[in-house]
């Protein structure tokens, strides 16, 4: 790619996302848009949250049983 093809890009890359913001922020349907995919991200982040609970919940109890083990017969490699 040359600098004037590298430009022309930037140019139309630079437009979309001002029609985008434009439409998110000074339409009347972006704003209903933007909320809804605000509370689909909030409730996507409290799940993605509880599932790193369980899994710091799994690997706690995996740690104390691999302890409880090495208490008992050595391991062989």
């Amino acid at each position: 790619m040359n600098d004037r093809q590298i430009l022309m890009a930037g140019g139309i890359i630079g437009a979309f996302a001002g029609v985008m913001a434009s439409y998110l922020y000074f339409t009347e349907s972006g704003r209903q848009w933007r909320e809804q995919a605000e509370g689909s991200v909030g409730s996507l982040v409290q799940e993605a949250e509880r599932l790193l609970s369980a899994a710091d919940q799994v690997r706690q109890s995996v740690a104390e049983i691999r302890g409880k083990q090495q208490s008992g017969w050595p391991r062989t490699a």
